[in-house]
């Protein structure tokens, strides 16, 4: 039997990471990730992996999106970073009208999105839609896609919030702005997105409070979106740490080296075992409960926790030495990587705990 689309998909993936390896300087002295590797990864399909069915995606459960990312991660931690959350954009857009779907991927089957979900744009209602205008920082790949989702705050006409809603806006409507000087990560290109005053139908907006996941909409864009987002910031952190543990124990085994390999192990095994069991309830055409949200977020968090930590090991260890600058490289991309909002230990595991000993959580916990 041959192998399936998905596993195809990881076989093709792999066999750019040699090459992708290679680049990882250059990646990081240059400040960018070279457009032929983001092609290199179309052709192997890897965009494709959680890209809607009809749109010529694969639809596919997260567990190969989340092995290849984290996968690139441990070749470039920045390509991984970069390709994950460009590859995450097209997840979930099922519930949004068809006719965004088609303008996004009729034309053009290779569209890529970035995205900010930090509500600092402004929208008004005017005939037909709305009226939007906004700054939104760090939306990584900016320069790769050619459509930008955001969310804005709507405001009536007395200048009062009315609600929170994202949007879809086509490359010829937003000014991307080179801003992006991170310490680490320095290929993502996580740079401003401007839209001084651009039209937005209303088929392109999007409300949370009239979220309905209905019959019609897919079991993989039925998966919990805080769920699916902070795994995409978490898995290449995974990888990364992977990358100099592994180089680090070969050349060197230790005790304390073996301990943050297996660590990396465990949270690639939780991480695993929760998603499948999202994927099981959804499939089944169930919500998941608060206690499988919680334990997956907790998991995710704490494998982020570990994968700094393990790297930390790396550094600190006696007689660590650095061939080749990898170590140090790592070392800022993970620093870089752990300041995103999804690595916010305290905050989840304090949600985690009120829950545990039986309070009320209502937390939506990025």
């Amino acid at each position: 039997m041959g192998m399936s689309p998905s596993a195809s998909v990881l076989s093709s993936v792999r066999s750019l990471l040699p090459e992708i390896a290679e680049a990882a300087h250059t990646v990081d002295r240059n400040g960018a990730v070279d457009s032929q590797v983001i092609g290199r990864l179309h052709d192997a399909g890897y965009f494709s992996l959680l890209q809607p069915e009809p749109y010529g995606g694969l639809e596919n459960a997260p567990d190969v999106y989340l092995t290849a990312t984290r996968e690139l991660s441990s070749a470039c931690t920045s390509t991984g970073w970069l390709a994950g959350w460009l590859a995450v954009n097209n997840w979930g857009l099922s519930v949004r009208d068809e006719r965004v779907l088609h303008e996004i991927w009729g034309a053009d089957p290779r569209a890529l999105l970035c995205s900010s979900y930090a509500p600092t744009g402004r929208l008004e209602a005017v005939d037909g839609g709305f009226w939007l205008s906004g700054r939104w920082t760090r939306c990584t790949g900016a320069h790769h896609a050619s459509w930008l989702s955001v969310a804005a705050l709507l405001v009536g006409s007395d200048g009062a919030a009315q609600d929170f809603v994202a949007v879809l806006v086509p490359r010829s409507d937003y000014a991307v702005e080179s801003t992006w000087n991170g310490l680490g990560l320095r290929g993502i290109g996580a740079d401003d997105v401007v839209v001084s005053g651009a039209f937005v139908p209303r088929y392109r907006s999007f409300s949370w409070l009239d979220f309905d996941l209905g019959a019609t909409v897919p079991a993989l864009d039925r998966l919990p979106q805080p769920t699916v987002y902070t795994l995409a910031g978490t898995i290449p952190l995974i990888g990364a740490a992977q990358r100099v543990v592994a180089a680090s124990d070969t050349r060197a085994p230790s005790d304390q080296i073996s301990m943050a390999g297996t660590d990396l192990e465990l949270s690639v095994l939780q991480i695993h075992r929760n998603v499948a069991e999202l994927m099981d309830c959804v499939r089944g055409g169930a919500q998941p409960d608060t206690a499988l949200v919680l334990r997956t977020r907790r998991d995710q968090v704490m494998a982020a926790e570990r994968a700094v930590r393990a790297v930390n090991t790396v550094v600190h260890r006696s007689g660590h030495r650095d061939d080749g600058g990898v170590v140090e490289r790592v070392w800022r991309d993970v620093q870089t990587a752990r300041m995103h909002v999804s690595s916010n230990v305290e905050q989840v595991l304090s949600v985690v705990g009120r829950f545990t000993l039986g309070l009320e959580v209502d937390d939506l916990i990025w």
